[in-house]
């Protein structure tokens, strides 16, 4: 099954609540979905709605079982990172800790630049989040240094936080699908909703079911989907 590589070249973009999101998404079709948490700030099970304190298990080796939310198994891959233990597993020739019959998130901070090129081999698809500031876009250059933007085949982009009702967040939008095409896989609209939703610290479906980032989101996961040839067991339910 395979992994899903999130990461984007600048911090703020709102990879983790997409992560989050899309691994939602995923269970609810039916997959089997394990999201790990590889960043220091420990924020993936925020939007799981669990609470600060609360700690998720390490992936300290295959075997280890982690909490299941609402269909998605967490775990955290930090420690494991930087003890170096993980480095060394997948540096080995063939070796893949994401053989399994699981589809894997990983969750990757911006900075984390050495992670995101060790895992980016093993990755059906690294999904990119930009949002439309100048800085964001900016950063296209960097997503993968040494190979251009549109050449990149394992890359899909999600420009989130858009807002049509802004000039620079409608041209963004016509830029980078007339950059992209088919591989700006989804957009996915502004909404206060989310912020309001972690400080609540529900998920956005069960606390604004009717926000406008949802069918956006559920877009996504569909896109996505198929886009690593996968087919949902299940239709989630309305």
């Amino acid at each position: 099954m395979p992994l899903i590589l999130c990461h984007s070249p600048v911090g703020g973009a709102g990879t983790t609540f997409l992560t989050a999101c899309l691994a939602l998404g995923l269970a609810a079709r039916g997959h089997d979905v394990s999201a790990i948490d590889f960043t220091h700030a420990d924020a993936l099970k925020l939007f799981f709605g669990m609470l600060p304190a609360q700690e998720i298990p390490a992936m300290t080796d295959a075997t280890t079982e982690g909490i299941v939310v609402d269909g998605v198994e967490l775990l955290s891959g930090y420690a494991a990172v930087q003890s170096g233990a993980f480095g060394r597993l997948i540096a080995r020739s063939g070796a893949s800790p994401f053989d399994s019959g699981r589809i894997v998130l990983a969750d990757v901070a911006s900075a984390d630049l050495a992670l995101k090129t060790s895992l980016f081999p093993h990755a059906a698809l690294h999904l990119c989040t930009l949002v439309p500031q100048p800085t964001s876009l900016a950063a296209l250059a960097k997503v993968q240094p040494g190979t251009p933007t549109i050449d990149l085949e394992q890359t899909v982009f999600v420009l989130n936080q858009v807002d049509d009702t802004r000039k620079l967040s409608r041209h963004s939008q016509i830029f980078l699908r007339a950059l992209f095409g088919d591989n700006l896989i989804a957009t996915v609209r502004r909404d206060e909703a989310v912020n309001e939703a972690l400080a609540s610290f529900q998920p956005i479906a069960r606390y604004a079911k009717q926000s406008v980032v949802l069918p956006d989101l559920a877009a996504m996961t569909i896109a996505i989907e198929a886009r690593c040839g996968l087919v949902a067991a299940t239709e989630p339910a309305e």
